[in-house]
C-alpha cells in the first residue's frame, strides 16, 4: 500500500526537477541572446570602415607625387559623389602623370583617355580648377597624337588666357603649332617660352625651327647656344648633326669637319657620322681620307644608302 505522504513527496520532486529544467533552458536562451547580440554589436565596431577621402587629401597625395593613391582616392570619393569637381579633376591630373610615364603609345592611351574623360567631366560640373584643368588637357591632348593637336592650341590658349601660365606652356604651344605645319606660329611660341627660361632642348628647337624656314644665321646661333649649354649626349648629337649639315651646305669645309669629328669622338659607332665625314673630305679633295670614312659607314651599316652609292656607283 502506498503511503499518502510518499506520493506528495514523489510528485515534489518531479515537479522540482522540471522546474530546474525550464530554468536552465531559460538561461541558455538567454545567455545565447546575449552572445548574439554582442556578437552583432562588435562586428558592427570592428569591422573595416570605407576609407573617408577629401579633395585636400587628393591635393596632398597630388602635390606629393603619389599618382597610385590618388588614383585610389579619387575613385572612392567618386562613388559617394560621382560629379564631385576636385575628385574628378585630381583623377584627371593622376591619370596623366601616369599616362605620360609610361613607356610606349599602347601603354600611354588608355591612362591619357581617362585623363581627358575625368577633367572634361570636371570642367563640364564646375569652373573649380579650370586653369589648371585646361592645361592639363592641353598636354594631355598633345600626348594623344596628330589628330588632338588643334585642340592641344585651344586648351593651352585658354589657359594662358585666363593667367595660368607654367613653364612649358608655350612650348607645348609651340610645338603644337609647328606639328601642324605653321613654323612662324610655332616660333613665336618658342620665344614667348625662351622668357621664362632656356633650356637646351628649347634653344634646339628653336635653332631647328628656323632652319625649316631657312634663316640659316638665326638656326645657327641657337644651335650654337645650345651645344654650349647642354650636358645631354642627345641633344649634342642632334645639334651637331645640324650644324654640319648647314657648314657643309654653305661649303665652310673645316667647320663643317670640326662637327662631324667630334660626332664620330661621341659616337664612334654613329655610321652617318663617318658618312658625313666622308663627304667632307670629298669637299677638301681627299679622296683616301673620304673612301676611308665611307668604308667605315658601311662596316658599320652594311645598308646605309649614301654609303652604298659612294662606294659602289
Amino acid at each position: 500500500m502506498i503511503r499518502t505522504y510518499d506520493h506528495y513527496h514523489s510528485s515534489s520532486r518531479r515537479k522540482g526537477r522540471r522546474a530546474v529544467v525550464v530554468a536552465a533552458i531559460a538561461a541558455v536562451v538567454v545567455i545565447a541572446g546575449i552572445l548574439a547580440a554582442v556578437l552583432r554589436v562588435d562586428r558592427w565596431l570592428f569591422r573595416p570602415r570605407e576609407a573617408r577621402h577629401t579633395v585636400a587629401e587628393l591635393s596632398t597625395l597630388w602635390s606629393e607625387g603619389r599618382y597610385d593613391e590618388a588614383l585610389a582616392a579619387s575613385e572612392a570619393l567618386l562613388k559617394r559623389d560621382p560629379l564631385n569637381p576636385g575628385a574628378l579633376a585630381f583623377r584627371g591630373f593622376a591619370a596623366f602623370q601616369k599616362g605620360v610615364g609610361e613607356g610606349t603609345v599602347e601603354e600611354r592611351a588608355p591612362w591619357l583617355d581617362e585623363a581627358v574623360v575625368s577633367l572634361r567631366r570636371a570642367r563640364l560640373v564646375s569652373s573649380q580648377l579650370a586653369p589648371e584643368i585646361e592645361y592639363i588637357l592641353a598636354k594631355a591632348s598633345y600626348h594623344r597624337g596628330k589628330f588632338y593637336y588643334d585642340q592641344t592650341i585651344s586648351f593651352m590658349q585658354s589657359a594662358i588666357d585666363r593667367g595660368y601660365v607654367r613653364p612649358d606652356s608655350y612650348e607645348y604651344l609651340g610645338m603644337a603649332w609647328s606639328q601642324l605645319g605653321d613654323p612662324e606660329k610655332g616660333l613665336a611660341a618658342f620665344l614667348r617660352a625662351l622668357e621664362e627660361g632656356p633650356s637646351d632642348i628649347l634653344l634646339l628647337t628653336i635653332g631647328q625651327t628656323y632652319l625649316q624656314m631657312k634663316h640659316t644665321g638665326e638656326a645657327v646661333d641657337y644651335l650654337l647656344r645650345a651645344l654650349n649649354k647642354t650636358e645631354d649626349k642627345a641633344i649634342e648629337r642632334q645639334a651637331r648633326f645640324k650644324l654640319g649639315e648647314i657648314y657643309l651646305d654653305q661649303g665652310e669645309v673645316f667647320k663643317a669637319e670640326e662637327q662631324y669629328l667630334a660626332l664620330v669622338e661621341l659616337d664612334p659607332r654613329s655610321a652617318d657620322a663617318h658618312f658625313f665625314l666622308g663627304e667632307v673630305y670629298v669637299r677638301m679633295n681627299d679622296a683616301v681620307k673620304a673612301r676611308a670614312e665611307w668604308r667605315a659607314a658601311f662596316g658599320l651599316d652594311n645598308q646605309h644608302f649614301g654609303a652604298r652609292l659612294r662606294l659602289f656607283k
